[in-house]
């Protein structure tokens, strides 16, 4: 492999990453919206619908099950990261009910 070719595939690897991750941190921000721990992007208001809330960390629980041996460390740590928070606040919010 020459090394333009090192250097496309080095970066074509970090665009990826790149994507994944911000499909991850799309649903999380999505996830921390729904408990309402973040606002809403969009309306700038704070909003609990724990439903859809979960449907979001449910979501990313797939992709984890659907993507493990694929992932860089890297991928595999932020993932595995944002879900276990996620979980723990879910359940402190859903105790609040």
């Amino acid at each position: 492999m020459t090394d333009k070719n090192k250097e496309t595939a080095e970066a074509k690897l970090s665009e990826e990453e790149l994507h994944f991750l911000s499909l991850v941190y799309s649903l999380t921000q999505a996830a921390w919206s729904w408990m309402g721990k973040q606002a809403n992007p969009v309306t700038q208001q704070t909003q609990i619908d724990l439903v859809q809330a979960k449907s979001m960390i449910d979501m990313l629980r797939c992709i984890r099950t659907k993507t493990q041996g694929n992932l860089s460390a890297k991928e595999q740590s932020i993932l595995d990261s944002v879900l276990s928070d996620l979980e723990l606040n879910y359940v402190e919010e859903s105790s609040k009910k």
